[in-house]
């Protein structure tokens, strides 16, 4: 059964101005959002949200983003959003693109870029670096505004010199503001792990093994840098994943469970009744 995701940030925010080029790239004006969602989501578009005023907030993978300074926030398709507000002044845009719209993009490498957003998400802008990004984003809603046969092929060229200097921006601010120890390391590159996998496998033994240490070595690390057990990061994950299927998708439950690998939906149940004290179906109908 098709997974409903392509649309939900569109059907999240409203604006002053909405601008789009077909489902390929929207931008809306001083965002806010509209109507009631179902979180937590993971949609399969990269949402960029330029702050130029004023307050927001936003928990993405588990992480809050309480934010009051000019600046950006990335949510990659990865990503589970489990809210999403702006304050009363909030000013600036929201881009949202779609993953056939990047995935064509002509660049290289983009690996380094999208884990750098992934580890920090938001990222302050200072005022130089925030009027390049005001100015792509003034480009772009005048290219979608005049009557143009190649509309797809400007914003597809904007967008890759735009990203460019995103890129330069992004890994610049990491080697100022990224400091890491041995600890640090493992715990980051296990709880990406974690994302990426626990639909697959819920044993330390995978991870362990993926990053060439013991279990007892990345279990220590974990819980110093987190406050965490590994096994909870894992189950956090694994719940926030099958909550996002169950409120964003018309998967059953029965596909649900295949999809996060339980042996039968039997087994799914009463795991998400342990971490959550209620049934999938009783979930899905809140």
């Amino acid at each position: 059964m098709k997974e409903k995701t392509s649309g939900l940030f569109n059907a999240l925010l409203a604006g002053d101005r909405t601008d789009c080029l077909g489902k390929d790239l929207t931008v809306i004006e001083n965002p806010r959002t509209d109507g009631p969602v179902n979180f937590p989501l993971k949609s399969d578009t990269t949402l960029s949200v330029i702050v130029t005023e004023g307050s927001m907030e936003c928990i993405a993978d588990m992480t809050v983003h309480r934010i009051n300074v000019p600046g950006m926030l990335i949510i990659l398709p990865s990503q589970i959003v489990e809210s999403i507000s702006f304050g009363s002044g909030f000013k600036g845009y929201c881009l949202i693109m779609s993953s056939s719209f990047m995935a064509n993009l002509p660049m290289g490498n983009k690996i380094p870029l999208l884990a750098n957003v992934r580890q920090n998400g938001f990222f302050p802008l200072e005022e130089q670096s925030l009027e390049a990004i005001k100015e792509y984003v003034r480009m772009v809603q005048a290219a979608l505004r005049a009557p143009n046969n190649y509309k797809y092929e400007i914003l597809t060229h904007l967008t890759v010199a735009y990203y460019y200097g995103l890129g330069t921006y992004i890994h610049n601010a990491a080697d100022r503001d990224i400091r890491t120890t041995g600890y640090d390391r493992i715990a980051n590159d296990f709880i990406t792990l974690v994302r990426d996998n626990c639909h697959l496998h819920r044993d330390m033994g995978f991870y362990a093994d993926s990053l060439c240490l013991s279990a007892k070595h990345v279990s220590l690390a974990v819980k110093k840098v987190t406050g965490d057990s590994a096994m909870k990061w894992i189950e956090r994950y694994t719940v926030l994943n099958a909550k996002s299927l169950l409120k964003t998708t018309a998967l059953t439950v029965s596909e649900i469970s295949d999809r996060l690998g339980f042996p039968t939906p039997s087994d799914f149940g009463k795991y998400f009744r342990r971490f959550t004290g209620m049934s999938p179906r009783a979930f899905r109908d809140l």
